[in-house]
Parts: C-alpha cells; structure tokens; sequence
C-alpha cells in the first residue's frame, strides 16, 4: 500500500478523518485482549513467584532494556521501587552490584539485542535469576533466562507488515495510511507496558501491599 500525502515531505497534507485515530485504538486494545490468551500461565506463575521471594528475602530486583523497551523497563522499575522492592535499573550511577538470588528482568522484543544479552549473561554468571519478556519462543536471550515470558507481538526486529485488523475497520481500505499502522515494536512495548502494569496490580496482593502505601513511597522531589 503506498504512503498517502500526509506521509510525504510536502507541505501539503491530506485531510484524514480522526475516526482513523479511534478505529486504530480499538484495534490495539482487541489486540491486547487476544493476546493476553496466548501468554503461558506457568512462566508468569513463576515470575510472580520470583518477584514475591525476592521481595520477602530482601533480594534487589534489576531492569534492563533498550531504547523504547528499556523506557517501558524504567516504569516497570519504578513500580516495583513502589511495592517496596530494591529496584534498579540497570546503567544508572547508582545501581549496585548484582549478587546471587537478586533478579534481572531484560526486556527485549527480539530477544537478542547484543547489550541486553550481555548484562543478562553477567547477571546469570554471578548466580541472579534472568526473567526476560520477550516477542519470541526461542532466542538467546530466552535460552539464558531462569523464565522468558513470551509476549507475542511485532517486535523492531521483524519485517513491516499491514496492520490488517484496521483496514478491516475502515470503510474504505484506501483511507488507511501506513500512519495508522503500529511501528517499529510498538506493539511489543504497549503489551510490556500493559503486562508489567498487571503483573504489579496482582503483586500488590500477592505482598500485601496497599495504593497508599506505594503512594507514599512515590518521588517528593519532583
């Protein structure tokens, strides 16, 4: 499908309906819903397990990610700062050393980005458990891992493709631009945006933890 004018570098642009906008949220929120199906039960079985040990033991918890996956890590880590675990992401000034029975989340959509793997293989050799969200069954960074919790999605790695599901909702098909389709991982991001959100609604009742609480903890400084 060609790029429509608001795609080119002209100065004109063409008028696009915002129905477009809306129809394309719906089409990623019926792609979260179908996903959340696909995810395994045992690998997030056992990375709430991890996450709850590591909090009662008074382990540090580390987040580590790339680019846009690493800024959904960042949110990820200060929502874990806020149920009360030690969190840290990793390449900060003032992240600790990683010790045994700590734990490295690293999020990498292909599973294989070279800096991710990396710190994962360092945080593995010193006796940390890895728990990596990744796009993928089978990568390197998913071999390396004590759980790799697969978010299936279109990761940065993978080829483009049209996002069928919102042509399907346009009336006219031409009116879909590649402006509306889901770019470079995004879907990755916002199902590990959504996921960690989840995971860390569930902790706060698996560690007895309450909004208050996590309220209090929140940055006074900003």
């Amino acid at each position: 499908m060609p790029p429509c004018d608001c795609c080119s570098d002209g100065n004109d642009k063409a008028d696009i309906s915002t129905d477009l906008v809306f129809s394309t949220m719906e089409s990623i929120s019926s792609k979260v819903t179908e996903t959340a199906s696909l995810i395994s039960k045992d690998s997030v079985d056992l990375m709430l397990t991890l996450l709850t040990l590591c909090k009662e033991n008074g382990n540090c918890v580390f987040v580590a990610g790339a680019g846009r996956s690493g800024l959904m890590g960042r949110a990820f880590a200060m929502r874990l700062m806020h149920l009360g675990l030690k969190a840290y992401v990793i390449g900060e000034t003032v992240t600790p050393a990683v010790r045994e029975r700590d734990i490295l989340i690293a999020i990498s959509g292909s599973g294989s980005t070279k800096s991710i793997v990396s710190v994962a293989e360092k945080c593995k050799s010193v006796g940390a458990y890895v728990i990596s969200l990744t796009s993928k069954e089978e990568s390197v960074l998913g071999d390396l891992s004590s759980v790799n919790v697969v978010l299936p999605s279109k990761s940065n790695a993978d080829k483009p493709e049209n996002n069928e599901s919102v042509a399907a909702n346009a009336e006219n098909v031409d009116d879909v631009c590649t402006c509306s389709q889901l770019l470079m991982g995004s879907s990755f991001e916002i199902l590990t945006l959504i996921f960690s959100e989840a995971v860390v609604m569930h902790l706060t009742r698996l560690i007895g933890v309450s909004e208050d609480e996590m309220k209090a903890r929140h940055a006074n400084t900003e």
